[in-house]
């Protein structure tokens, strides 16, 4: 597998992790906080169950879209702004 095929896989994660409207409204909520944020808060900030925000936030840590740290049981969020700029420069901008 060439450097581009390995590329494309990545832009598939991308496309797929960003075409959901609770996935958007969470880059978009990162994005204008520009902070990290508990997972438990994100969910609470958008009306959507914990299970449910685990859920979006997996797909978006699978795609290297956010980053995950955990401290004890808290986990923190945040937004991967180099992978934006790689993949999708200027997006976070339009939000």
């Amino acid at each position: 597998m060439t450097l581009k095929q390995l590329d494309d896989q990545q832009r598939i994660k991308v496309f797929n992790a960003l075409a959901d409207e609770k996935r958007i409204r969470m880059i978009r909520l990162l994005f204008h906080e520009n902070s990290q944020h508990m997972c438990t808060d994100i969910g609470r900030s958008l009306g959507i169950s914990k299970s449910n925000g685990s859920y979006h936030l997996k797909i978006l840590s699978d795609a290297q879209l956010v980053l995950i740290e955990r401290e004890g049981v808290t986990k923190y969020v945040t937004l991967n702004k180099e992978m934006f700029d790689r993949y999708l420069p200027g997006f976070l901008a339009t939000l």
